[in-house]
């Protein structure tokens, strides 16, 4: 598939998990699973909508249990399973428009997800990406102000996602 209008910079982060490729891979395509543990610590995902399909959407709503919410959609590009997932990421409301992020009116609208399922042996590497899509001057720059807060979010995410696998590896 021909990506366009991607900008430059862009968000990169890994992680080997200790849990084979199927596994991992489950826990990102299982709407059960995936609820249980995407998004940062102190967030719990519901999704509203789960289609994994190309064409198909993630409409999911990340809550703190005090009042905060943030409402995601991700339309899929690509599922190669067990290997890639690939999805146009936004901000949304509650009825699955594309918004800004809630904190930030100059957040960008669309970013391109692109994550790797690496497996090394009995263990998967993670490599996650954010590209901006058709991104404003002032767009780029709040996502390259906004870099240190991804790392500290996907790596809470991702602390997340591995304590998930610990739990269901012991079940």
């Amino acid at each position: 598939m021909t990506q366009q209008n991607i900008n430059e910079p862009k968000f990169n982060i890994t992680r080997t998990f200790d849990a084979p490729r199927e596994t991992v891979w489950n826990a990102w395509t299982d709407q059960k699973q995936f609820g249980q543990w995407f998004g940062p610590r102190g967030f719990t995902a519901t999704c509203k909508t789960f289609d994994l399909r190309p064409g198909g959407i993630n409409h999911s709503c990340l809550s703190n249990g005090e009042g905060v919410e943030m409402w995601a959609k991700f339309v899929y590009r690509e599922v190669i399973a067990p290997e890639k997932l690939v999805w146009e990421h936004s901000f949304s409301d509650a009825a699955g428009g594309i918004t800004r992020h809630p904190m930030s009116p100059t957040w960008p609208l669309k970013m391109l997800t692109t994550v790797l399922f690496i497996s090394e042996g009995n263990k998967t590497k993670i490599d996650l990406t954010w590209n901006l899509l058709e991104a404003s001057e002032i767009e780029t720059a709040t996502f390259i102000a906004g870099l240190p807060g991804m790392n500290m979010g996907w790596t809470g995410t991702f602390d997340q996602l591995s304590d998930f696998l610990k739990v269901a590896k012991a079940a």
